[in-house]
């Protein structure tokens, strides 16, 4: 599935004042409080954030966000957005995407998916190579 591209509300009051929309990755649900999964760009840096798709946990009361944002990314899951980062690339200058699926060490794990899905798709990209240690230490 590919996400569909629509007229973002608000766009040009944002491009207006130099403001950048920050596209969201997050669970399908009714709940008011989540973002449309639109892929749009209204500055030269557009930014993409990850924040997984657990709709059980999304409104729940947790103790910790690592509860809330519990959700390990599928191939699947992140191959419907390489086309929009795509898209993306081609009108802005850079284009981030960021993980905050911070449960255990799921942010690093699907950065890596993700990066993987762009190689293959012949999208420039650098970061999200490699897996963090699997102890992490101080020194």
């Amino acid at each position: 599935a590919r996400l569909a591209h629509v007229v973002l509300p608000g766009a040009s009051f944002l491009e207006k004042n130099g403001l950048a929309y920050v596209s969201v990755d997050s669970p399908r649900t009714r709940a008011s409080n989540v973002m449309p999964r639109i892929a749009a760009a209204t500055h030269d840096v557009a930014y993409l954030r990850f924040h997984g798709r657990n709709w059980k946990t999304w409104n729940k009361k947790t103790k910790t966000s690592g509860e809330r944002f519990d959700w390990l990314y599928s191939p699947e899951d992140l191959e419907e957005w390489v086309g929009s980062i795509a898209s993306l690339a081609e009108g802005a200058r850079e284009v981030y995407a960021m993980f905050n699926n911070n449960r255990d060490d799921f942010a690093p794990r699907s950065a890596v998916i993700f990066r993987g899905l762009l190689d293959e798709a012949g999208i420039a990209a650098t970061g999200g190579l490699d897996l963090p240690p699997a102890e992490m230490t101080l020194f």
